[in-house]
């Protein structure tokens, strides 16, 4: 986490991360084990998760062992962005966003904390910022460097932190976000589930707050203006951010809506046409053949299974293509965290690609692919997941699920319960209902009225029992109600 979290705090969060992933008694060795702590240490942070845990949760400790009790409508997400609003990080950025104008003197007399521990604790501060090319000015508190890493910063900063904080908005409705998004989606043809649209309208909702206090974009460089360009004048981008303009009474610049569209590629998505598809492809060769030389290497080396092969170059172009947004390492804090100890890709392949980052890291747009490497061999599994299942997928799909992951994560679960349920027990209808006794998603959804079983991001036994218990319970209060 590169210093952003404590120590004890990361660990309290493996802790809970192991206890979400079956629903049992765990062994306090075993935990241990896991966890790389002794059981001293385990005790100690037990004893304060269970101070710091939100409401509803609960630690139940026995002999035994440890179990974890929670709400069925809250996963792990709720209690990483607890703890990462509360980071020395976040909420000293959070004031700076603010425009509290506060020197750090006045600062700590705000939040109630001396100077010895403000000192110490800036240290790991000043060394992450330091990491994504950015200074922390004290006097008064303000940050410095080039406004697209900021942005990346706020961006990283407080979607990590939602829910335990509202997405940052200032003086902008949600509505007319939506409504810019789904003109994108229909002109760009690609899709943004509900909870996926979410991140890119933190993106976009972040953009638009920035241009109206002030902060312009810095210059955008000469292959994304480019790529804009050429969708620009195939997809008549330029109305679309125009009306945006309007609506809101600003004028946002032509570097401005680069920006703003070059965001999608941090956020998950689907095309949703072969052509669409093939187009993307297309205008990578044209406009970044670096990029198409990276994913055309990584594709030669990964087996010949049955995928399309469109549906996977595409999605490692635009895995790649966050570099061309934000000039900087890309440490996606929460991202880094969860995929922790995960391997999708086989250890030969790692070694493989690695070798492929190691030369294109001297292109200077992909100088930080071994500072990301991490996150980068995860998504690019991802990526080959989402082929090989999207090849598969059956021709008729039921669904109401809904992912930040796209559909990827909407095809596993599906296909799940396809395996586990008959279509006596659960029908699964597609997003367009109009209505369905409940949704399945892996990030909570504003403002909606229907019930939500909220997952982990990648689903695990205990989110299964999860489901087993909620259809359990539909069942007997149907079999009363006959």
């Amino acid at each position: 986490m590169n210093g952003i979290l404590e120590k004890d705090k990361e660990r309290q969060l493996l802790i809970i991360k192991v206890l979400l992933s079956d629903y049992k008694i765990w062994d306090r060795q075993e935990i241990c084990e896991r966890v790389n702590c002794s059981k001293k240490t385990l005790a100690r942070d037990i004893k304060n998760l269970d101070l710091a845990l939100p409401d509803k949760w609960h630690l139940v400790n026995t002999i035994e062992g440890i179990c974890l009790e929670k709400p069925l409508d809250e996963n792990f997400i709720h209690l990483f962005s607890a703890f990462f609003s509360e980071t020395y990080l976040f909420r000293l950025c959070y004031d700076i966003y603010d425009e509290k104008e506060l020197s750090l003197a006045a600062w700590c007399k705000e939040n109630f904390v001396s100077p010895a521990t403000i000192y110490r604790k800036l240290a790991p501060v000043d060394r992450y910022l330091e990491s994504i090319h950015l200074k922390l000015e004290n006097k008064p508190l303000h940050l410095i460097g080039k406004e697209s890493q900021i942005r990346f910063l706020y961006y990283d900063l407080f979607f990590n932190a939602y829910p335990a904080r509202d997405l940052f908005f200032i003086d902008i409705r949600f509505e007319i976000i939506d409504s810019f998004i789904e003109d994108i989606m229909r002109k760009l043809d690609i899709y943004f589930s509900p909870a996926a649209k979410i991140q890119y309208a933190a993106w976009i909702g972040l953009s638009l707050t920035r241009i109206k206090r002030g902060y312009p974009i810095d210059i955008r460089g000469e292959r994304t203006t480019k790529t804009w360009e050429i969708f620009n004048a195939k997809n008549d981008l330029v109305s679309s951010f125009k009306m945006l303009a309007d609506e809101l009474q600003i004028q946002i610049s032509e570097a401005e809506s680069i920006f703003i569209i070059s965001c999608i590629f941090f956020c998950s998505k689907s095309y949703t046409s072969e052509e669409s598809k093939a187009y993307r492809i297309k205008v990578c060769k044209e406009t970044t053949p670096v990029t198409y030389q990276l994913v055309e290497s990584i594709f030669n080396v990964l087996p010949q299974t049955g995928w399309d092969a469109n549906d996977l170059l595409v999605s490692l172009i635009d895995t790649f293509a966050m570099f061309h947004a934000v000039e900087c390492p890309l440490f996606l804090a929460q991202e880094r965290f969860l995929i922790t100890e995960e391997h999708v890709l086989s250890p030969d392949l790692e070694r493989e690609i690695a070798a492929i980052f190691h030369k294109f890291s001297k292109e200077p747009m992909y100088a930080y692919l071994h500072e990301n490497q991490d996150v980068l061999m995860y998504r690019i599994g991802i990526s080959i997941q989402t082929a090989i299942e999207r090849t598969n997928r059956p021709p008729t799909l039921t669904a109401k699920i809904f992912s930040q992951n796209g559909f990827l994560w909407e095809d596993l679960v599906k296909k799940t319960i396809r395996s586990r349920y008959s279509v006596q027990q659960l029908i699964i209808v597609g997003g367009g209902h109009p209505q369905a006794d409940f949704i399945i998603t892996d990030l909570p959804l504003p403002r909606s009225e229907i019930p939500q079983l909220v997952w982990n991001t990648n689903p695990t036994s205990r989110d299964w029992q999860m489901l087993d218990a909620y259809l359990d319970a539909k069942t007997h209060q149907e079999d009363e109600l006959l």
